[in-house]
Formats: C-alpha cells, sequence, structure tokens
C-alpha cells in the first residue's frame, strides 16, 4: 500500500512555521512604516520651510510658518510692519507625528523677511526621536534649512 499525503504532524509543523514568518514580517512592516511616515513628514516640513522662504523673496513680503504639535500652518503677510502673530492663514498642514521645537523662537513663528532670512533658527523634531528613520529633524538657520537626524539631543545633519 502507497502512502500518499502528509501527516498531521508534518501539516501543524508547516502551518507553525508559517504563522511565525508572518508575526515576523508583520513587525517590520509596521516598523518600515513608521521610519517612512516619520520620513515623509520631515521632508513635508521642510518643503513648507523652503517654499515659505521662496515665496517671501518672489513676493517681497514676510511669509510664516507657525509650529502646533499636532500641525503647522503657512502664513502670508500685507507688509513688512504686520505683528508676527498676524498673518493670513494660506494653509494648514496637519501632521501624524508630533512636532517639537528643541531650539527657536519662544512663539513658535518662523517669519522669513522679504529677502527669505529668518532671525527665527532652530530645530524641529519629529516625535518618536530613536526611530530607524533616515531623517527626523528640520535645521533653520538665517539663510538656509537642512534636515537630518537626531543624535545627542542635536539635529545631525546629512
Amino acid at each position: 500500500m502507497k502512502n500518499a499525503g502528509f501527516t498531521l504532524v508534518e501539516l501543524l509543523v508547516v502551518i507553525g512555521l508559517i504563522a511565525i514568518i508572518s508575526a515576523i514580517a508583520t513587525m517590520n512592516f509596521n516598523s518600515w512604516q513608521k521610519k517612512a511616515q516619520i520620513e515623509s513628514q520631515t521632508r513635508t516640513l521642510f518643503a513648507s520651510l523652503n517654499q515659505a522662504r521662496i515665496d517671501a523673496m518672489q513676493h517681497k513680503l514676510p511669509r510664516s510658518i507657525v509650529l502646533y504639535p499636532n500641525m503647522y500652518t503657512y502664513r502670508q503677510y500685507t507688509s513688512e510692519n504686520e505683528a508676527r502673530a498676524a498673518g493670513k492663514v494660506i494653509q494648514t498642514q496637519p501632521v501624524a507625528y508630533t512636532l517639537t521645537e528643541i531650539s527657536g523662537p519662544a512663539d513658535n513663528i518662523t517669519l522669513f523677511d522679504v529677502r527669505g532670512y529668518t532671525d527665527d533658527t532652530g530645530t524641529i523634531q519629529i516625535n518618536p526621536a530613536g526611530t530607524s528613520a533616515a531623517v527626523d529633524c528640520v535645521f533653520v538657520s538665517t539663510g538656509r534649512t537642512n534636515i537630518g537626524k537626531m543624535a545627542n539631543g542635536a539635529c545631525t545633519i546629512n
């Protein structure tokens, strides 16, 4: 008599191995997804800051990015003498991960003047820090904006 097929023990072993491999793959997928979302949010904030800087130079009117923990707004001003907290909100960008200003202006407003410069230099961190994301912070200086990775409490520029 010829035995065709698999025994119950063999089937259970294969199903167990598939379950273990699936669990490992799911955990890796979740960490990859979180990493990609943090990198995407960092790059979007970086692009918004650069766009505000460029618009200020092109239109010869101040522009600003105002940070909140769960969003940021892009504002335009009608004159150079308009108050920092004023300005017309042009765009509101919700964020999935909390924004923290490590150093920078106390009012969380990064204002670009008509030349594209800012006195509101500082570092913005996308939380949680310490992930495997390649970039998770934005450093704003007087004439330039860079993205980097948080290390030892500072934004290390790539």
